[in-house]
């Protein structure tokens, strides 16, 4: 055939005996299959088909299922106003939705403004002969800002129908008793006046803008500068010993990287560039410790159980959707303290409630700051213990 061309050539051993070898030169046209490896490679193809699927539903799971989860319950809230119209206003309070508020008794308004100020409450209501004042903190979270100014909605139209109510009552009442209609149109104006004179109004104590909207963003430089800071670490540093010098270095600059950019050029987030770069530097050093801790102990197993943990809960959890109050529960209260989701209260923290204490958020921090360095120490350990072993034995060997 003209496509392929054999020779024969014959080769002599040293012991005489002949070998024949027949090479073939096989023309660019001809396609050799092989079924024993085509039907491998197509299970291959298959399961990384698969893995994608596996790989989108696991992700989609992990940030929608906080999301057909969530719901508002124990909101720190503050009440203040005579004491008559408190156990009825909590009444209707409690009976929203059970479990909703976290009740506080304040003495007046200001006390609820302070302790809005100082984060130890989300919202407040303060109750007078005029009527009542909402007091929010758009700042802190919008969603319970949103929350408490439809609630405020809702109790303005209960107040009208109620004083429409009572003006009706009112004239029926006088012409039951024959009162002049003159008279009645008096007394009518008179209702109408001090119906008009009860509001309903929603004041925002800490106003974030768009600002506290997009807070939450904050999350993603210091996860991202984590992951690669981490991922460098591992596979750019070969001795573990060294790679805590990758881990200081990276979150320093990565931290500044962010927040100049949050900061100085979006003009995201209003606090000073100092403390909103030491706060990131602290997070992504979080981050990164933790996820080359488990790396340099347990591998490369123990690096994608760094990224799952941080990315896959420490973001869905935290609030990169849904703010951790709403989640409530063993959920909620490891969102709020994951690295991911403490950085955006402290960050808010720092930048709208200069008033409000910071030391349990950077106390989060340094505790996964020291669990992050005290797993890299245990590897290095290891890895150190068994090199030094395989060169004892290398040198035995050698005497040999």
């Amino acid at each position: 055939m003209s496509s392929i061309l054999a020779g024969i050539r014959t080769h002599t051993i040293s012991k005489g005996t002949q070998v024949s070898e027949t090479t073939a030169k096989v023309a660019p046209d001809v396609i050799v299959s092989n079924p024993a490896r085509s039907r491998p490679d197509w299970l291959l193809a298959s399961a990384v088909g698969l893995l994608a699927a596996l790989v989108v539903g696991l992700f989609a799971s992990a940030f929608l299922w906080p999301l057909s989860i969530s719901e508002p319950k124990d909101i720190p809230f503050g009440v203040a106003g005579p004491e008559q119209q408190l156990v009825q206003i909590e009444g209707q309070l409690t009976s929203q939705q059970e479990g909703l508020f976290d009740l506080t008794t304040y003495d007046d308004r200001d006390a609820v403004v302070q302790a809005i100020e100082q984060r130890e409450i989300d919202g407040g209501l303060v109750v007078s002969d005029t009527g009542m004042e909402m007091l929010t903190a758009s700042a802190g979270n919008v969603q319970v800002t949103q929350l408490l100014s439809q609630m405020a909605a809702g109790m303005k139209d209960q107040q009208a129908a109620a004083a429409q109510q009572a003006i009706a009552d009112a004239v029926s009442q006088a012409k039951e008793q024959g009162v002049p209609a003159e008279q009645i149109l008096t007394i009518q104006e008179s209702a109408q006046e001090k119906a008009a004179a009860v509001t309903v109004t929603v004041t925002d104590v800490v106003s974030g803008g768009a600002g506290a909207m997009a807070s939450s963003l904050v999350m993603l430089p210091a996860l991202i500068g984590g992951m690669i800071t981490s991922v460098l670490s591992l596979f750019a540093v070969k001795r573990p010993s060294h790679r805590i010098i990758s881990l200081i270095s990276g979150s320093f600059f990565a931290g500044l990287a962010g927040a100049l950019v949050l900061g100085p050029w979006f003009d995201i987030l209003p606090g000073g560039l100092g403390a909103t770069w030491l706060a990131l530097r602290a997070v992504i050093l979080a981050l990164a410790a933790t996820i080359t801790g488990l790396g340099t102990l347990l591998g490369k197993a123990g690096l994608g159980l760094g990224v799952i943990l941080m990315m896959l809960i420490g973001n869905p959890w935290g609030g990169a959707l849904v703010p951790s109050e709403f989640l409530g529960g063993f959920m909620g209260w490891l969102g709020a303290h994951m690295p991911n989701g403490n950085v955006i209260q402290l960050v808010k923290t720092i930048s709208f409630f200069p008033e409000a204490s910071q030391a349990s958020r950077w106390w989060i921090l340094i505790a996964w700051i020291l669990i992050g360095l005290g797993l890299w120490a245990v590897g290095t350990a290891i890895h150190g213990a068994k090199a030094k072993k395989q060169l004892t034995s290398a040198l035995e060997q050698g005497q040999r």
